[in-house]
């Protein structure tokens, strides 16, 4: 695959204003974009980790098994 049907597959379709750009450009953008998921990802584990932290302990699996079920244990 092609940094641009990376790309595209990210976006969910190309997109025209993707045509104008080189192919450097597009995988630049992509990388951007992949690190922005990524601090993204990070940013709601943290913030998800931080409210169930601040439960009583004896909440705090219950809690993490009503918002995730088992895959959250």
């Amino acid at each position: 695959m092609t940094a641009r049907t990376d790309l595209e597959n990210e976006l969910r379709g190309p997109t025209a204003a993707l045509d104008p750009l080189s192919d450097g450009e597009i995988a630049d953008l992509l990388g951007l974009f992949t690190a922005a998921r990524q601090q993204e990802r990070f940013a709601l584990a943290e913030a998800i980790d931080g409210v169930v932290g601040a439960l009583p302990k004896p909440l705090r699996g219950v809690t993490r098994k009503i918002m995730f079920g088992d895959a959250g244990s």
